[in-house]
């Protein structure tokens, strides 16, 4: 009886508590502040949930954004920050999970240049009052376009000692196109940095058709890339079955006209291969072997099937091959001087400074002497370690303007004559008819430099003359101005036997130091 009165009491009492505490009148004083209202509005602007869009295209979006319901305009004073960003709609394993910032407007105009696959793309606006957000956000799926074209390689001016590549998309450099393209910093866009060392030589070899890569090399590395996307492929180490200790690389080339080969000059020793499967079945193997000295940083790109490798020995002037298969290096049989224009095997002290293939397959060379130079020509198209007139000419350009500051060459195929950049200038050198070059080209400004010259051919015969789109009748001009720090590449239609220039460039504005140049195919079924 007692536990129950006690219990009635204190249910009385707490009653009697609660109805007290809802008669107290609140004196306290408080200030509520409204929350400001954003919202994001694509409503009737044609803007979609879902976009697929090529690699490096730029996608375009424009929402309306109101504060408090009123719409906001560009000359709106409102405390907004809006920032536009893409990252992976994916999971799972080897993704890139970085978010990327895209736009720092209302409104999106941007280039997309993620590799292919999902993404989400999210504007976020910022209250910079109370820090609150709003999102609004669209899929995009991005799919690869990087097609034909001309690479250029380059060291950014905003990052010396490393390289990067270009692609530059045309009628003159791709056929059937409808729409001109301009791609810059792919390497770096795909693999996030550019690759160290300043760079040497860009090539779209065929030595690996299935892999389908792009090799680039520099004075630091030595990388393949997926030609579609510019995707590292390869690392230095990866070229070898047991890679070098040391990386230093002074030139990368290929092995002939038909057959698939590659050879590399790293820290003056050479490597090299050839590939019977259409895939990489095959890898530098030991370096090769012989007394030699300093080599020149070439290689014949277009040597007969009889050699693996064609060098020059600068220390001991001298050009040396590998006989095909074999390790050693060898000397080319006792040349006869009736008929050889100079002796391969002894040339007298001259120094191999740049060349290129050119008419007939030839090997096109810039040589000096002292003060004097020379332009050099020799057959290793079809030369045999028995042939004794593999030279077959010298001239000498001592003359020819400025010919002892160039820096950069090329020999025509179809014609007969050499393109070298100095200074501000190309010169055109017609030596079966003259050993003084003339002016071919000068650029706007004195500030310009040439910087590279390249006709548009290809080493691999049976792509030079099946699917390349106008062999021989465009020539490409690489200059950098370096108070400006500004590359231009200036694309012209010539005439393929006299290399005359045909009406006005194309021209392009390159991020950086230009050093070399070449085509880039694809393999359309």
């Amino acid at each position: 009886m007692m536990d129950k009165l006690f219990f009635k009491i204190l249910f009385v009492n707490l009653i009697g508590l609660i109805l007290l505490a809802s008669c107290y009148d609140d004196k306290g004083n408080y200030n509520y502040t409204a929350i400001d209202k954003v919202s994001v509005d694509t409503v009737g602007l044609g803007i979609q949930s879902s976009y697929v869009v090529s690699r490096y295209d730029t996608l375009k979006i424009n929402p309306n954004v109101t504060f408090n319901d009123v719409k906001v305009t560009d000359a709106s004073d409102v405390p907004l920050e809006y920032v536009w960003t893409i990252y992976i709609a994916s999971t799972g394993s080897n993704l890139d999970y970085t978010v990327d910032t895209i736009g720092v407007s209302r409104n999106l105009k941007a280039p997309i240049i993620r590799t292919a696959g999902a993404y989400y793309v999210q504007l976020t606006v910022r209250n910079k009052k109370n820090n609150i957000r709003s999102y609004f956000k669209v899929n995009c799926q991005v799919e690869e376009s990087l097609t034909a074209g001309w690479m250029i390689l380059y060291e950014p001016t905003n990052k010396p000692g490393t390289s990067d590549v270009g692609l530059v998309v045309n009628p003159w450099v791709k056929k059937n196109i409808t729409k001109n393209r301009e791609f810059w910093n792919l390497y770096s866009a795909s693999n996030g940095a550019p690759i160290n060392g300043a760079p040497l030589r860009v090539l779209h070899t065929v030595v690996t058709v299935t892999n389908d890569e792009v090799v680039i090399s520099t004075d630091q590395n030595m990388v393949g890339v997926n030609q579609g996307t510019f995707s590292k492929t390869l690392g230095f180490k990866d070229f070898f079955y047991s890679p070098p200790s040391t990386c230093k690389v002074s030139y990368y080339g290929v092995g002939g006209t038909s057959t698939r080969a590659e050879m590399v000059i790293n820290d003056n020793k050479v490597y090299s291969t050839t590939y019977s499967a259409l895939s990489r079945n095959n890898f530098f193997g030991v370096a090769k072997t012989g007394t030699y000295g300093e080599l020149a940083p070439w290689g014949s790109d277009v040597h007969t099937p009889n050699f693996d490798v064609v060098a020059y020995d600068q220390t001991n002037s001298k050009f040396i091959y590998t006989p095909r298969n074999k390790l050693s290096f060898a000397s080319f049989a006792t040349q006869d001087l009736t008929s050889a224009a100079f002796d391969v095997n002894n040339t007298g002290g001259m120094k191999l400074l740049m060349g290129d293939w050119g008419f007939s397959f030839y090997d096109y060379l810039l040589m000096q002497k002292d003060t004097n130079y020379y332009l050099a020509v020799a057959n290793f198209y079809t030369s045999t370690a028995a042939t004794t007139n593999v030279g077959r000419g010298l001239y000498d350009i001592s003359n020819s303007p400025e010919i002892g500051k160039a820096v950069s060459m090329t020999a025509a195929y179809t014609g007969q004559y050499v393109l070298y950049g100095a200074g501000s200038s190309v010169y055109n050198l017609m030596y079966n008819s003259s050993t003084v070059a003339n002016k071919l080209w000068e650029a706007a400004s004195p500030d310009e430099k040439v910087t590279c010259v390249r006709l548009q051919k290809y080493y691999f015969s049976s792509f030079y003359f099946a699917i390349m789109p106008n062999p021989n009748t465009i020539l490409h001009i690489a200059t950098y101005n370096e108070k400006t720090g500004e590359g231009k590449l200036y694309q012209y239609q010539i005439n393929a036997a006299s290399g005359a220039l045909l009406g006005d460039p194309k021209v392009y504005t390159v991020p950086g130091r230009v050093k070399d140049m070449a085509w880039k195919y694809v393999i359309e079924y």
